[in-house]
């Protein structure tokens, strides 16, 4: 294997390593978005409650 394909070959190794990190990050940014959207909904539920009070 000439120095070329190593150095192609190195740089792909870096990207599936970074592309695995970026994988990771996005399945906890998925996973506190789930959490906010059902907190959001809790708290519409909430305040829907507090609307019938007063009416």
């Amino acid at each position: 294997m000439n120095n070329t394909e190593n150095l192609i070959l190195e740089h792909l190794r870096g990207m599936r390593s970074d592309l695995a990190s970026i994988k990771d990050d996005m399945r906890e940014v998925k996973a506190r978005v789930t959490s906010i959207e059902t907190a959001i909904g809790g708290i519409k539920r909430d305040m829907g409650g507090l609307y019938s009070d007063i009416a």
